[in-house]
């Protein structure tokens, strides 16, 4: 089945009507997040040892954003746990794992290779901002047949669809991953690496440098939550594209807009990208809505972001908006 990267509510509406989830190569993923669980990063060590690749216990502890989801959802949707898909490592709070653990996780939670995934979130940015993270993720593994849901599940509640509270578990899946991971994100050793005669991060005139933070962070008049070592509020070079500004009320920007909206902000398609925010999240928003739009544009997600940057190379973040 051929679907779009944006769909409507309408369209998932009419597959359920139709008795195509889950039996015709499609599935419907909710991706409902807790945003607090952002700043609650596990210790990375006891992680390390106790947990990493583990996904079974990892879906036994009790969890914010499974609470979330069996609070209503999208019949026929089963839960994806970002807290399980993702990893914390000693620097960035939602890494990613190797190819070959993440697709026992896939396979756990029932999805096989050839299906068409819909993916939404519960609430942020229009419902689709958990859901956008992980299509991303799924693009760094190879899996390009995915959808996200236009206004998410607020959407979806607004025009009086069916709403389920079922814990929805299917069958094992035989998902395989493939390596897309460098194609699509870029760690902090490959940006402040030497690339030629200078780091990869100061190739300023070649590349689009793109945080995707809220203007108050970047601007400085909102908390970047940074520590006493950080002078500045952004990473020189960075443009702000804030991923909060892609939606457009509550849907994302048309096609038309968003590229005027890119351009306008100084994104050129044909240049390769680099996008971060606090922790990757919004950056993964703004990744696949670029995507969407300029499908030929090459990007790459900073995973780690400003929360890694703070830490390693605090230096880095030293401009100031009264010096641009």
């Amino acid at each position: 089945m051929s679907l779009k990267r944006l769909v409507d509510v309408g369209t998932v509406a009419q597959l359920l009507k139709k008795n195509i989830i889950n039996k015709e190569g499609v599935r419907i993923l909710d991706c409902a997040y807790d945003s607090a669980q952002i700043k609650k990063k596990p210790d990375w060590k006891h992680y390390k040892k106790e947990l990493y690749g583990d996904f079974e216990r990892i879906l036994a502890r009790p969890c914010p954003s499974k609470e979330m989801y069996l609070s209503g959802h999208i019949p026929l949707a089963p839960h994806f746990c970002i807290d399980a898909a993702f990893y914390p490592s000693e620097h960035v709070r939602y890494d990613i794992y190797p190819p070959e653990i993440f697709q026992k996780y896939m396979q756990l939670i029932g999805i096989n290779s050839d299906e068409h995934l819909i993916l939404y979130s519960h609430s942020r940015f229009g419902g689709m901002i958990y859901a956008m993270k992980v299509a991303w993720l799924l693009k760094s593994y190879g899996h390009d047949k995915v959808s996200v849901i236009d206004g998410g599940l607020p959407e979806w509640k607004k025009k009086g669809y069916e709403i389920s509270k079922e814990d929805v578990k299917l069958e094992p899946g035989t998902w395989t991953a493939s390596d897309c991971i460098s194609t699509y994100n870029i760690n902090y050793d490959e940006l402040e690496g030497a690339h030629g005669d200078k780091p990869y991060i100061e190739y300023i005139d070649d590349l689009n440098l793109l945080d995707s933070r809220v203007r108050g962070q970047y601007e400085g008049t909102a908390s970047g939550d940074f520590p006493p070592s950080v002078i500045g509020t952004f990473i020189p070079g960075f443009k702000n594209l804030p991923a909060a500004e892609l939606v457009d009320g509550d849907h994302l920007r048309n096609p038309d807009n968003l590229r005027d909206w890119l351009v306008q902000h100084g994104f050129k398609p044909e240049k390769p990208s680099v996008v971060m925010c606090n922790a990757g999240v919004q950056a993964c928003m703004l990744a696949y809505a670029i995507h969407s739009v300029f499908p030929n544009s090459p990007i790459q997600v900073y995973n780690g972001s400003m929360g890694e940057m703070k830490v390693r190379n605090p230096k880095r973040i030293s401009a100031l908006m009264e010096n641009v």
